[in-house]
């Protein structure tokens, strides 16, 4: 061999060493960024913020062991739709021996929420008044709060009305006849 091919194959094991490390480092990088930034499985965390009403439908128990637990769980917890898919899932479970199938019950009932169609004309235009009563519950801090307050008022049968302020909305299931000020802050929204 001359010392040109010497020098060839130096160079190939060189690049191809180079390539090994390059990749193990990535694979290496990889692994712990998944293991570490998976945060251990703890129900009460999950929930506490929890913004979405399957996954609070599916985990009723963790998520809503009190009404009060966070700032929006009354809203969640007491949602009809909620505690009608864990009142089936409750007596499928006083009546099967097989849980499995409770569980694809509860699964089914409460996936079935992202099928429900939300349109912002079932309300009517926004009306100025004056409202502290009748309030069903407080949602605060979500993301997209006013298609979410839209979306919790529409979906639940008890609910008449919603109002919109800076960071937070209240469902109402009555609505006051009390005009509100000019400068009232409260506008609500009334089903159709």
């Amino acid at each position: 061999m001359n010392v040109k091919q010497n020098r060839l194959i130096i160079i190939v094991l060189l690049l191809g060493l180079f390539i090994f490390i390059l990749i193990q480092s990535r694979i290496d990088r990889f692994e712990n960024t998944t293991t570490s930034n998976t945060p251990p499985l703890d129900a009460n965390k999950t929930c506490s913020s929890s913004i979405d009403i399957s996954n609070v439908c599916l985990n009723y128990k963790s998520c809503c062991p009190e009404i009060g637990a966070n700032i929006n769980s009354k809203c969640f917890c007491t949602h009809p739709f909620i505690i009608n898919c864990n009142t089936n899932y409750n007596s499928c479970l006083a009546n099967a021996s097989n849980t499995i199938e409770c569980d694809k019950e509860l699964k089914k009932c409460c996936g079935g929420y992202s099928n429900i169609d939300i349109y912002s004309s079932n309300f009517n235009n926004p009306i100025n008044a004056y409202q502290t009563s009748n309030q069903i519950c407080t949602i605060n801090g979500l993301p997209n709060l006013a298609q979410r307050c839209m979306e919790m008022c529409q979906t639940n049968p008890n609910c008449k009305a919603y109002s919109l302020v800076v960071g937070g909305c209240t469902l109402y299931d009555n609505i006051n006849s009390t005009p509100g000020n000019k400068n009232d802050n409260y506008i609500y929204v009334s089903k159709k």
